[in-house]
């Protein structure tokens, strides 16, 4: 048993540009960033990185969360199942326990003196992650398509969900900018109905679509196996599947073919393997997003992309969107390829305190 002292700050970082989805629009990330400190002097980091729209938390949220352990954390985060048994033990933010998560399997690493996603599963290398391009004009969306494939990425993410008749026009001018070989992935937000979903799914299944994200609302998994059951394109659950017992439920209900990890969403790392377990027992893939977390709680995201066999598709671009890096090392990004550094943990990571204000 260790006792280890909990830090927390409040990180701000504006984006390069607002940041539109069906469910509204982001200028900023605004994150909890903790770092729990051993006796010993070695230190496990994470990140929250709340949503109010799918989590229905806030900075608030999770500032009470995490103030319940201001005194420490008595735990043996040598044991991952005592970890995962302490997060379960209280109830708070998703994205607070997401956090503690990263942090204590940080550590958990660090003792035994390897990177993480080797402790966890080692499975591949390095991972090919998709650059998103919020709502906009079909034509603005073309543009950024093309700055994106020059700049190395070979799969891009289309955030839809507003218009259906103009959802089409996007697909289209986005394909006809980036001519074939190019991976397109679209997502709804939950924008569309039944009847649009399937309307829309038909016209842009022609410009090669890889899968389709969230078409229908969270808690219509009957609407969405209607989608599924007519669709030739794949369809992707996002915010429909929170939890291990979500992705059970999506399976049981036929609703999807690929099932979206998010560690806000599954609680951190931990929930994160045991969706994916029961998805690959399903006969479901798992794709790996994140919400808008810094270059931390992305590297946490590329470890798990990194361990996991189930995991084939890849959305870890947030902290590509910011203005500005807070935390430099972690994951790196070249031409759309993501690696961990070879190091014990997450990773060796150097701050910026300019958006960082201290809390705990």
């Amino acid at each position: 048993m260790s006792k280890l002292r909990l830090e927390a700050w409040l990180l701000e970082i504006p984006l390069k540009e607002p940041f539109r989805i069906a469910l509204g629009t982001s200028t900023v990330s605004r994150n909890i960033v903790v770092r729990l400190v051993g006796e010993d002097g070695i230190a496990g980091w994470g990140e929250a990185s709340p949503s109010k729209k799918v989590l229905n938390e806030t900075i608030e949220d999770v500032i009470d969360t995490l103030t319940k352990f201001v005194g420490g954390i008595d735990i043996d985060y040598t044991s991952v199942e005592r970890i995962y048994e302490f997060l379960g033990s209280f109830e708070g933010a998703p994205s607070a326990k997401a956090a503690l998560d990263m942090a204590l399997l940080d550590l958990y690493a660090k003792n035994l003196g390897k990177p993480l996603w080797r402790v966890i599963g080692g499975y591949r290398e390095s991972v090919e992650t998709d650059i998103t391009i919020g709502i906009m004009e079909p034509e603005e969306q073309a543009k950024r398509a093309v700055k994106y494939v020059e700049e190395g990425f070979r799969a891009l993410k289309l955030k839809l969900g507003l218009e259906p008749e103009k959802d089409v026009e996007r697909v289209r001018a986005v394909r006809d900018a980036v001519g074939e070989g190019i991976k397109i992935r679209v997502d709804a937000n939950q924008g569309w109905s039944v009847e649009e979903a399937k309307w829309v799914i038909d016209r842009i299944t022609s410009y090669d679509v890889e899968l389709v994200e969230q078409p229908v609302r969270w808690d219509d998994l009957e609407g969405m196996r209607e989608v599924r059951r007519e669709s030739p394109v794949p369809i992707a659950a996002d915010e429909s599947v929170k939890t291990p017992s979500d992705a059970l439920r999506v399976a049981e209900m036929d609703a999807a073919d690929i099932i979206n990890i998010k560690l806000m969403k599954s609680r951190g790392i931990l929930g994160a393997l045991r969706i994916a377990a029961i998805s690959e027992a399903a006969g479901i893939k798992n794709m790996i997003g994140c919400m808008g977390e810094s270059r931390l709680g992305i590297t946490a995201g590329v470890h798990v992309a990194q361990a996991v066999r189930n995991i084939v598709v890849y959305d870890l671009d947030a902290d590509l969107l910011q203005a500005e890096e807070v935390f430099s090392g972690g994951a790196s990004i070249e031409r759309g390829v993501r690696r961990v550094e070879d190091v014990p943990g997450l990773g060796n990571f150097e701050v910026n305190e300019k958006y960082m204000k201290k809390i705990i």
